[in-house]
């Protein structure tokens, strides 16, 4: 099960990002150094900037009044969709992808683009809306409860619904509408919950690829950084650096405080915590030393294309399988979504064909381009699930901690 506006949503994000938020699957981020996430933030703000110069000159170019809102864009067979339908879809977008750190300007900038895939998601919504109240399909104040409860089980453990909505930014009685419509949608398409040999099976055939949590550790470490232009000399009065503060620690120095005031890696404000992490994050030197310390050892200075390391492992933490009963709930809700995802092409074509749909002179630019395989409602089945996310999962062949 996935909430319809919810997906409606992913659509825009899968549009423009090339790929699909896995909306209750663990946030590796928070598990990212602080060098990896001001790479990323750089990388963004880089592309914001670009996207920026390429649309403002159409933008001036262009400067066409914003429509009323009560102008009609699409007539679904007696319906209408109006401006006002089509701005409170992207205010809902909008708010989810700020609640996801998406800058305004880039949201903006890439918003044309994609508007005629939210209008395709309205309508297709409009229809099935139809079908459910031809059908004389309703939602029982339990069955709201039990498909919430199931959803619940699909998020990473020590996340609430209310973290959920909140990083979203989406409101208890949106979520709780989009919950009925989607249990409406099942009720349309005969969707049964998977039986417990069903998800049995799938835990069994996927327990390597998606319940296996890799070894990891938890570390700390002192970077004296080394720079391109650095000859001999200063390479080694840095080395020298290095190993004078590993005699301090040595004989009993604070690590966390010789990070803060030494250390070259953004990790010295948390005094050189690097959190945990498996192995395949950072470079082979850096991840052998750190990996075959013994708990709350400290190394001797470790040299990498970065510079000189001290390191210390805090904790190790042995690869182990996820239970079972830990994950039913997940695998239920993955497999109750796999089925709508398989029924749901057949009606909405069959829908579509059956339906009068005319664009407007005001609408034409919003007639609909191809869609992802399966939108609006469920994304394309990926190889994650809900929920199994690991931090660390992203390999950047370097140490990534260290990067400058």
């Amino acid at each position: 099960m996935k909430i319809a506006r919810i997906m409606l949503c992913a659509v825009f994000a899968l549009a423009v990002f090339g790929t699909m938020p896995a909306l209750a699957a663990k946030e590796a981020e928070t598990s990212k150094p602080d060098a990896v996430k001001a790479g990323e933030d750089a990388s963004l703000k880089s592309e914001t900037t670009a996207e920026t110069a390429r649309t403002e000159p159409a933008e001036t170019a262009e400067k066409t009044l914003p429509l009323a809102p009560e102008t009609v864009l699409v007539k679904v067979n007696d319906q209408d969709i109006t401006q006002a339908d089509l701005d409170k879809e992207l205010g809902q977008i909008r708010k989810m992808m700020e609640g996801r750190g998406i800058p305004p300007k880039q949201f903006e900038a890439m918003i044309k683009g994609v508007k005629p895939q939210i209008m395709e998601g309205i309508i297709v919504r409009r229809l099935i809306a139809g079908e459910c109240e031809r059908e004389k399909i309703a939602v029982t104040p339990e069955e709201t409860t039990g498909e919430i409860n199931l959803f619940q089980t699909s998020l990473p453990k020590k996340t609430t619904l209310d973290d959920f909505l909140k990083k979203n930014n989406i409101s208890r009685d949106a979520f709780e509408q989009d919950v009925n419509e989607q249990i409406k949608i099942e009720k349309l398409l005969k969707v049964s919950a998977p039986t417990d040999e069903e998800i049995k099976t799938y835990y069994d055939e996927n327990k390597t690829s998606l319940f296996e949590t890799p070894e990891t550790i938890n570390a700390r470490h002192i970077l004296i950084a080394i720079d391109a232009t650095d000859d001999d000399s200063a390479k080694k009065s840095k080395k020298k650096k290095a190993e004078d503060l590993l005699k301090k620690l040595n004989k009993g120095g604070d690590f966390a405080k010789l990070a803060e005031e030494n250390s070259d890696c953004p990790s010295k404000a948390r005094g050189g915590s690097l959190g945990d992490f498996p192995r395949g994050n950072m470079v082979p030197a850096f991840e052998e030393a750190a990996f075959s310390l013994k708990t709350n050892e400290i190394s001797g200075v470790v040299e990498t294309e970065f510079g000189y390391h001290i390191i210390q492992t805090i904790a190790h933490n042995p690869a182990q399988t996820k239970p079972f009963e830990d994950v039913k709930g997940q695998i239920a809700f993955r497999l109750k979504g796999k089925k709508v995802q398989e029924k749901m092409g057949a009606l909405v074509a069959q829908l579509k064909d059956a339906a009068k749909i005319d664009y407007t002179k005001e609408g034409e630019s919003l007639k609909p381009a191809r869609l992802p395989a399966g939108m609006p409602f469920m994304p394309a089945g990926g190889k994650e699930e809900a929920g199994t996310a690991e931090p660390g999962k992203e390999k950047s062949g370097e140490p990534s901690a260290d990067k400058k």
